[in-house]
């Protein structure tokens, strides 16, 4: 492979963080999607079903926040990394580079995947509190 590729290592860091921190991002929002994160229920499985469902709701507002808080710290550093600078009489455009020998925009490319995916699991969190509020007042009726 490095024969092939013309000397790899300049570009094999950056390119494996990239492809590595793209992966955990989209993993962190199909696991939260199939609420198959890892979740520690000792209490949870010891109160009543009423209460797990209050349970829920508090879980997934304080998703909703910490997501929220994400999405808005996110959003600025990939603004800083990609908009502000915009400057195509430079190479990439002024877009925020690695610095190292390769020197592509790898960081504003993770900043911005990172404000996507952010949003992507503060949308998912927001749907499930929905749903946990929705269950509380089925529950209620019933």
């Amino acid at each position: 492979m490095r024969y092939g590729f013309q000397a790899p290592t300049t570009w094999v860091h950056d390119g494996a963080t990239a492809l590595s921190a793209t992966g955990f991002l989209m993993a962190g929002c199909y696991c939260l999607q199939k609420r198959r994160h890892i979740a520690i229920t000792v209490i949870y499985d010891a109160v009543s079903p009423g209460l797990r469902q209050v349970l829920a709701i508090l879980n997934s507002l304080i998703i909703v926040l910490f997501m929220s808080l994400l999405v808005w710290a996110a959003l600025k550093i990939a603004l800083n990394a990609t908009w502000v600078n915009w400057n195509c009489q430079v190479q990439f455009c002024g877009l925020e580079t690695s610095a190292h020998a390769w020197d592509v925009p790898i960081p504003a490319y993770l900043k911005t995947v990172l404000f996507l995916a952010s949003g992507i699991m503060l949308l998912q969190a927001l749907v499930q509190l929905v749903g946990a509020v929705r269950d509380l007042f089925k529950e209620a009726k019933s």
